[in-house]
Order: C-alpha cells, then structure tokens, then sequence
C-alpha cells in the first residue's frame, strides 16, 4: 500500500492536478465561448429582426399618423419569426403605445434596462437575464425607430433563449463526462509511469538504508542511462566509499584501542558532563589498587575541578591518594568550537618519586661521606703547617690520620664506582660458572683467620662434607659479599665474640650462612640495612671506616648472580646473614 508521502503517490497527484486544471480551464473557456458565440448568433438575429420591424412599422409612428393596432398586428404577422417572442413599442416617452403581450400593458410605462438604455441613448441596447417566473433566460433586444433621421421611439423584442442554454448545458455535460473518463485514464496511465520513475528510487532508497545499518556488500543495477542511471552509479561508488572509509576508520579504531589498551600510562575518557566513558587496564589496575575502588579513586583525583580550567591547552596536577602519587593531565576534546569530552592521562610516579628521593639522598649521602673526610684531612693539614721541626711525632700520627682518611674516601670511591656499574649492568661482563664451595670457604679461613685472632675472636668455619658441591655464579663477586658480610661481622663483634659460616646445602640452592654474637640490629633499623648509605649508629662508629655501601654491594650482587641476601639480628645477641645462590647443576669431581 502506498503511503500518502511516498514521491509516487505525489507524482500522481501532481500529474492529475495537472491535468485537471488543464482541463478545468479548457472546460470554462469552451463553455464561455460556446455560449457568447450561441447568445450573439441569436442577439445578432433577434437585433436584425426587431430592426426590420422598426423600419416597418415607422411609418405609423409617424407624426399625424394615426396608430392602428390592426396595422402593426399585419406587419408582426409578415414576420413569423416575431411570433415566438414579444415585441413592445414604445413612444419617445417610453410609453407601451403596442404589444403583443395583451392590450393591458398599454399605455404603461416600460422601465426595463434595455428600454431604458435605447431610450436615453437612441441606441440600440440588449441584455440576457433569468425569469424565475418562467424560469428560462429571456433575450431582450431594443432598437429606436426613425423615419427619415427622425427619432419616434423603441421597439423592444423579447424572446426565450432556453433551448441555447440547455444545448450548453447538454455540450458542457458532454465534455466534463469525457474529462473524467479521460482523468481516469490519464490517472492510471500516471500511476504507471509513476511506479516506472520512482521504481529506481526506491531502489536507491532501500540502498540507503541497508547503508545506514552498516551492510555495504549490496550494489545496484543501473537500468537507464539517464540521471536516474547516474544517481544509482553514485550510490554505488558511494558505498564503495564508505565501505573503504569505516574499514579504515575500524582499523585505526582498534589500532587506537589496542595502543590505549596496551598502554602503561591510565587513560580516562569523560563525556562532557565528567561521566566516565572508558578507562583502559592500566587506569584500573592503579586506581583500584590505589583507593578503596574505581569511583572513590577517580572521586579524590578531582577532574571535575580540573575541568573547570584552562583545559584547551591541557590541566596537569599531582595527586596523592593514598600511598600512591598520581600525575594528572586533563585535555579537553573539541568539536565544532564546544567542549565535546575530555581526556585523562593517570600516571603512576611513586616509583619515580622515590627514585627521584633515592637520587637526591645518595647526593646528599655521598656529599656528607665526602665531606666528613675532607674536612679531617684539611684540619689536619692546617695544623702541620704550623708544627715545627721538633714535632715529628705529631707529624707521623696527623699523617697516619690523614692517610686513614684518604683509604675511607678511596674505599668509598671504589665502592661507588662499583655500584654504579652494577646499575648500568656492570663494567664487565658477569663470568657464571660453577664453583665449588670447598674453596670459597678455606680462603674465607685464609683472609679473616689473623684478623680474628688480633681482635680476639673466635672464627669457625664449617666445611660440606661433600668437595664437590658447588655454587653457579661469579667466583669474585662471591668472595667480595663474603668478604663484605664477614668484614661486618669482625667489625661489630666485641672481643671474646664467636663468629661461624656454614653452607646449608639443597638440590637446588646453597645457602651460605654467617651468624656473630655481635651487637646485633635494632628492629626498626632491620628493614633498611641494604639500602644505600643506610648505617645504624647506635653502638657502631664511623670510626671503623664504613661507607654505609658494603651491604648495598653485597644485594646488588647476589642479585645480579640470581640469589638472594637477607639478615636476621637482635641487639645485644648478635647477626645471621643469609646469602643463597643456586647449586650448579653438574658438581665438580
């Protein structure tokens, strides 16, 4: 069924509106024209016949003449054709002087127009009207009569003009009953060529619409090679187009998604009124572990005040949620000059920031260390200068001092450049290799054995009792953190103390382990022993020449090697050292 808006239905009726005004005007003109051109005929014989009678009858009206109704009664009856109507004649004065109406009338006066008209203006004069009496259309005619240029009245003629009118009316109900029937056909003929016109348009709208709900895989086939042919060959190069323009636009959708996915920076996406559109993984992962969910996280970052800056050009703020520091850029979307969304960048910098504090306390921690030495070594030398020769003992204890002090910068140097190869990834390359436990534990006895007994200590060491089991690492960076761990132990240990290492052997790990009844580590001072420059100064003393770096060393290493250091202590009962590396996989023999 058709709908009442559709392009065929209007091309219909426009069509047949068309040609029914046509016809409508065709119509109106031809019954205008048929009828003036029967109405003059007839006025125009009607005028030829009362003139003929005027001429007749003029003689009578004729001054001194003496009017006859039997005269003028034999000159109507030499004209028949007066006998279908009524004539009137009237005197100058428009008085009935004769008529075949009946001798009633006169002597009356005739007021019609046409009487009048030809009375006042010795004219002729006619006029059409409708005689309800009758009810027929009168055709009324009036002439003067004169005789020889002399003016002596009015001869009217009225006469019945039904019979024109009903043949007007029967050839105007002749040609509208064919312009109907006519309209009809030309109706169906325009429904016909309507469908025709429109079929392609349809066409193309279904296509369009097929379009619109993503599917451009259909195509249409031209018919004509008309604009209609062109307008289907544009559709179709236009779903081309677009099928070509989303396939890329989908693709750079999902490289945007995936690059936002896989992003390590959080990204927000806001509509304009701040509710969240979209976060990423990232964005998740930090905010949930950040706060006590996702809503109360994005709450305590305050974007809806950060919109109410300059946001065009980017917003940045750092925000502390919990433990956690977040950096904040908030950038507007714009479209068409109006704020259509906006975008959040959420990075997480504590790690960064503690970098950043670790970086500015080894400064400050290596400036101290340096300055400490350095300040002792000028002292001293300020006050050599002003010895004399006689005090050369002074001398030789200030130099001993001063070279002391240059060992600690010296130590503290090595160390820092050795630290800062590790960071870098070390300035050879690690040699792994397996090595056998045995020997790394009798030349701990060898170096540290005189050392214990000058401070009256009591080092043992406990060998495996299997020679072939071995450790797989860098046989120097071994030696150095058990140097290092040992140095530490002789160090805080008073004399009469007891210091042991051992080897805790399993199928997979070797654990060595050095345990002193020294001083010990307070508990809160524990957590901190591997860090850089971290030293505990209750009961230890800068004067045993530590840079706080041994320890940091001793992790890095073991780190690097796939092991692990730890340490375990009490104040006052003494320190456990725990350093495991893996076990080679094939002992040595």
């Amino acid at each position: 069924m058709m709908r009442f808006r559709s392009l065929r239905v209007k091309l219909v009726m426009v069509y047949t509106l068309l040609i029914l005004f046509a016809v409508e005007l065709i119509g109106a003109y031809f019954v205008q024209a048929l009828t003036s051109s029967l109405v003059r005929n007839q006025a125009q014989t009607a005028r030829t016949q009362a003139q003929l009678m005027a001429t007749l009858i003029a003689p009578e009206l004729a001054p001194g003449a003496r009017v006859s109704n039997s005269a003028v009664s034999n000159l109507l009856q030499s004209v028949p054709q007066f006998l279908n109507g009524t004539v009137y004649v009237l005197n100058q004065s428009g008085y009935v002087m004769y008529t075949t109406a009946g001798g009633a009338l006169v002597g009356q006066k005739r007021i019609d127009s046409v009487a009048t008209q030809a009375l006042l203006h010795h004219t002729f004069a006619q006029s059409v009207r409708y005689d309800p009496l009758s009810k027929s259309h009168l055709l009324a005619v009036a002439v003067p009569v004169t005789l020889h240029g002399t003016y002596l009245g009015v001869l009217e003629y009225v006469l019945s003009i039904q019979s024109t009118y009903e043949t007007i009316h029967q050839a105007t109900t002749i040609f509208y009953t064919g312009s109907i029937a006519v309209l009809a056909i030309v109706m169906i003929l325009g429904a016909i060529v309507a469908r025709a016109l429109t079929r392609p348009v349809m066409e193309v709208t279904r296509q369009a619409e097929v379009m619109a709900r993503g599917d451009f895989s259909q195509r249409l086939e031209a018919m004509s090679n008309d604009e209609i042919g062109d307008l289907v060959a544009s559709i179709n190069h236009l779903a081309d187009e677009l099928e070509e323009a989303i396939a890329a636009n989908r693709l750079e959708q999902e490289r945007l998604r995936a690059v936002i996915t896989s992003m390590g920076e959080g990204v927000i996406v806001l509509d304009s009124s701040g509710q969240v559109l979209m976060m990423n993984r990232a964005a998740r992962q930090m905010l949930s572990q950040a706060a006590g969910g996702e809503e109360e996280a994005i709450r305590q970052l305050e974007l809806d005040r950060l919109m109410q800056g300059d946001v065009a050009t980017g917003v940045r703020e750092v925000r502390v949620i919990g433990n956690t520091i977040f950096h904040v850029i908030l950038t507007s979307v714009q479209r068409r000059g109006q704020v259509d969304g906006y975008v959040a960048v959420v990075r997480d910098v504590t790690e960064q920031e503690k970098l950043d504090q670790a970086r500015r306390d080894f400064v400050s921690n290596v400036s101290h260390e340096l300055r400490t030495p350095l300040t002792t070594v000028k002292s001293y030398l300020e006050v050599m200068r002003d010895l004399g020769d006689d005090e050369a003992e002074t001398k030789r204890e200030f130099l001993e001092v001063i070279a002391r002090e240059t060992d600690r910068m010296v130590r503290l140097t090595r160390d820092l450049l050795l630290l800062s190869g590790l960071d870098r990834g070390g300035p050879r390359s690690v040699e792994m290799r397996a090595i056998p436990v045995h020997g790394l534990l009798e030349g701990v006895v060898e170096r540290f054995q005189l050392q214990a007994a000058k401070q009256e200590l009591s080092l043992r060491v406990h060998l495996p009792q299997r020679r072939d089991v071995c450790v797989y690492g860098d046989e120097d960076m071994v030696n150095r953190v058990l140097d290092n761990v040992l140095s530490n132990a002789l160090k805080y240990t008073p004399p009469g103390g007891r210091i042991e290492v051992r080897a805790d052997v399993t199928a997979q790990h070797v654990t060595f382990i050095i345990s002193d009844t020294g001083i010990g580590i307070p508990p809160e001072d524990l957590p901190h022993v591997f860090e850089r420059f971290y030293r505990v100064e209750k009961g230890r003393s800068r004067r045993g020449g530590g840079t706080g770096l041994g320890l940091a060393l001793a992790r890095e290493m073991v780190e690097r090697m796939g092991g692990e250091i730890r340490m375990e202590s009490e104040p006052q009962r003494g320190t456990t050292v725990y350093v495991t590396l893996r076990r080679a996989e094939e002992d040595a023999v």
